[in-house]
């Protein structure tokens, strides 16, 4: 009996650590322990009712593995980007002036001339450049005396001109002879002074009037504004006008156009040009860059503005489309002679003096 119940004790435990292990057995492994004697003793005890609850174990907090989602690069589709409206905003520090608004003619009559056909002319015609019309004061330095052509000088030449053939045109002439082969006289000149000194309407427009000559005046439209008592007046602008001259303009201030921000470019260019309509009557449509300083964003600017051109202080009498806002001209100074000055005019005589670019 004592050797049964110790072979039952063994037994119990037996049952005891086999189940722990079925447990934890892969089904394939828990189906082997029922092999062999033990499941024969087992089958002979009495059914005992074993509760195993066995321990919990935490499961393994799993990081979450991030999703790549992808975005695609957006293609960038270009746009047109309209050409901004010009305004005549000030800059900073402008002085304005009272000038009244002119009432412009519709875009259709302000048209630029372009080539007809397949090459425009490229014309060969002298635009004389003059400033004051009067002798230097006494003390006047050499810019002042360099840009001086002496009332009899300038009667002398105008004069020359008149006798030797020549017909003063005017830079709208110019441009239609160059795009539509529009007709000029056989010797072409063209006259034209810079800043508005009133010594132009003292000195120079009776001369102009008594040959019949047109010439091209370009005006720092503030210095008349201001009342500047060395320029012109509005009144004489009005006079000489009426009398076959043109006004085109010179900017504002006759700052240096080199190297400007466009604001500054529209108010110096797009505010002369105004300021003349209102006195003219119509739109001027040439500029003349002060001092000769320009660069590309001026030509730029002066060509989304409408302008048909441009003269500059380099030398040359070769005209053509595409170089419109760098024409040249003839320098006319203190110290020039008449024979001087006959050669000068002689090298742009337009006999011959057709190309095609």
């Amino acid at each position: 009996m004592a050797t049964f119940l110790v072979f039952m004790i063994i037994l119990f435990f037996m049952v005891v650590v086999l189940g722990q292990s079925s447990t934890d057995a892969s089904p394939a492994e828990a189906q082997m322990l029922t092999n062999g004697e033990a499941a024969t003793a087992v089958a002979a005890l009495p059914t005992i009712a074993l509760t195993y609850t066995p321990t919990p174990q935490a499961s393994p907090t799993l990081k979450p593995t991030a999703t790549a989602t992808f975005t695609p690069t957006p293609t960038h589709t270009p746009t047109h980007t309209p050409t901004p409206t010009l305004t005549n905003t000030p800059p900073p520090g402008a002085t304005l002036t009272n000038t009244p608004t002119p009432t412009l003619p519709p875009p259709q009559a302000g048209l630029l001339p372009t080539p007809n056909g397949i090459y425009s002319y490229t014309l060969k015609v002298p635009i004389l450049m003059y400033h004051y019309l009067s002798v230097p004061p006494e003390g006047a330095d050499k810019y002042r005396i360099d840009l001086s052509v002496s009332p009899e000088d300038f009667r002398a030449q105008m004069q020359y001109l008149a006798d030797n053939g020549y017909t003063p045109i005017d830079l709208y002439d110019l441009s239609r002879a160059i795009t539509s082969k529009a007709d000029l006289p056989a010797k072409p000149i063209i006259i034209t002074l810079d800043d508005g000194y009133r010594d132009n309407y003292v000195n120079g427009l009776p001369v102009l009037r008594e040959l019949g000559f047109t010439a091209t005046i370009f005006l720092a439209t503030d210095f008349l504004d201001q009342g500047h008592p060395g320029y012109l007046t509005w009144d004489m602008v009005h006079e000489m006008s009426a009398a076959g001259i043109r006004f085109e303009p010179h900017s504002k201030s006759h700052s240096d156009l080199s190297g400007r921000g466009r604001d500054f470019l529209v108010w110096e260019m797009l505010g002369s040009q105004e300021t003349i309509a209102a006195h003219i009557g119509y739109t001027p449509r040439y500029f003349a860059y002060p001092s000769g300083r320009y660069d590309d964003t001026a030509m730029q600017v002066l060509e989304e503005l409408g302008f048909w051109g441009a003269v500059t202080t380099l030398g040359g009498t070769w005209h053509g489309f595409t170089g419109r806002f760098e024409w040249t001209r003839v320098r006319i100074h203190n110290y020039t002679t008449l024979a001087d000055f006959a050669d000068l005019v002689a090298l742009g005589n337009t006999v011959g003096g057709k190309s095609r670019p």
